[in-house]
C-alpha cells in the first residue's frame, strides 16, 4: 500500500467527515465522483447528486452525535482505494443510541484529488 496514498486518503475522508457534521453539502459534492454508485437496503443505484442531506437526518432521527468510529483503510494504489467505517454509532443529545452503522467507500484519484465513487452502507436501529 502506498503510504502516501493512504495519507491522502485519510485526509479527505476527514475532509467528509467534517463537511458532513458540519451540513456542508457543497463541500461533501466536491469529494464525490459522479454518478456516485450507492449500495444500500437491498439496492444499488446511480446517483448525480449526494443522498443524504445530514440536517435532515439530525432532525428526523434526533441525531446529535457520532461515537465509537473505528475505521481505517484497507488497501490503497496510486489510483484507487478502500477505506471502512467498521463501526460508528449515531446517538442523541442524551448519548442513547439510535443505530450502528457500518460503510465501505472507494476513492478514486481524479486531476483535482482523491473522489468517493461507490458507497456501501449497513445501518441497523439501536
Amino acid at each position: 500500500m502506498e503510504e502516501q496514498a493512504k495519507g491522502e486518503v485519510l485526509a479527505v475522508y476527514a475532509a467528509y467527515v467534517a463537511a458532513f457534521r458540519a451540513n456542508d453539502v457543497r463541500a461533501i459534492d466536491k469529494l464525490m465522483q459522479y454518478p456516485l454508485s450507492h449500495i444500500g437496503n437491498g439496492q444499488t443505484a446511480l446517483l448525480d447528486a449526494y443522498p443524504i442531506k445530514p440536517a435532515e437526518m439530525r432532525a428526523a432521527k434526533q441525531w446529535h452525535d457520532t461515537k465509537d468510529i473505528a475505521y481505517e483503510v484497507v488497501f490503497a494504489s496510486a489510483d484507487k482505494a478502500h477505506i471502512i467505517l467498521r463501526q460508528a454509532t449515531r446517538v442523541r443529545a442524551d448519548g442513547s443510541p439510535i443505530e450502528t452503522i457500518s460503510v465501505f467507500y472507494a476513492l478514486t484519484r481524479t486531476a483535482s484529488g482523491w473522489k468517493f465513487f461507490a458507497v456501501s452502507d449497513i445501518i441497523i436501529p439501536a
